[in-house]
């Protein structure tokens, strides 16, 4: 048995330095894949998020938004003008960098932060 297992990897032994190469940048996609994969949100948590980004937009409060996307993990900080709902893209705007649109299903945690 141990004879069987043994020629199994001999094969390894005679891959090119192209296949390594592919074979390693194939292990990195999946592991950003893995880390900035998209977190499954909870229906109360997603109606919670939408009853709070909804009373920002009508107060005009501050709010602060986590998103992940393909290039990593953000927070951003505004006040939200506007949703778009056909193209599912918020409206908010940062101070610093003007208007920032956000894709809806990019959020994963929202949360107000001058509510009296």
């Amino acid at each position: 048995m141990s004879k069987k297992i043994n020629q199994q990897f001999n094969c390894s032994k005679m891959m090119l330095p192209e296949h390594c190469g592919s074979l390693r940048e194939h292990v990195k996609n999946l592991e950003r894949e893995e880390i900035y994969r998209f977190p499954v949100i909870d229906e109360q948590l997603w109606e919670e998020q939408q009853r709070m980004f909804g009373q920002a937009l009508f107060t005009g409060h501050t709010i602060k938004i986590n998103i992940i996307n393909s290039s990593g993990s953000h927070t951003y900080r505004g006040v939200p003008l506007r949703i778009d709902q056909v193209a599912g893209l918020i409206l908010v705007d940062t101070g610093k960098t003007g208007l920032l649109k956000i894709r809806a299903t990019e959020i994963t945690r929202l949360e107000l932060l001058d509510c009296d």
